[in-house]
């Protein structure tokens, strides 16, 4: 095999995981105020949160997610995809807080109307998030201007 092929046989192949990848879609960037978030819990109860202590800020390929706590500012960030209409894949970048769970995917729905955003999560992918986090989590966010 020529060098030229073999080198454009080895682009193709460096590209082709690129070509199925959604674009991000437009109407998730920016940034969204969380109004209510429910945790789900293993044990079947939940927990809600209506204090609008959390954000979260969508750009092109990674998305981070800024909570005030009583400890201080939490702050994860996330790489995503859009995998298909209303729905995206995660996986955790980074964290100030929840640091076992780095490199954990999770899958969301998602739908936005006018300035409203609604996520519901699938449980977590891989041995260690599965017994971190919550199995299911619903948020209802509002766009808000980004800092």
């Amino acid at each position: 095999m020529n060098r030229s092929l073999r080198l454009a046989l080895l682009a193709l192949a460096a590209a082709a995981p690129w070509a199925h990848a959604a674009p991000s879609d437009p109407a998730l960037l920016g940034c969204w105020r969380a109004a209510r978030i429910v945790l789900y819990t293993q044990d079947g109860s939940k927990a809600e949160d209506t204090s609008g202590r959390c954000t979260l800020r969508f750009r092109e390929t990674q998305f981070e997610s800024t909570c005030l706590t009583s400890k201080g500012m939490a702050v994860t960030t996330y790489r995503y995809e859009v995998t298909r209409p209303g729905a995206y894949a995660t996986t955790m970048a980074g964290s100030s807080f929840r640091t076992e769970m780095i490199g954990s995917t999770r899958e969301y729905e998602y739908q936005v109307q006018g300035d409203q955003l609604r996520t519901v999560s699938a449980p977590p992918k891989g041995p260690v998030a599965a017994s971190s986090a919550p199995p299911r989590v619903e948020t209802d966010a509002v766009r808000t201007p980004c800092p």
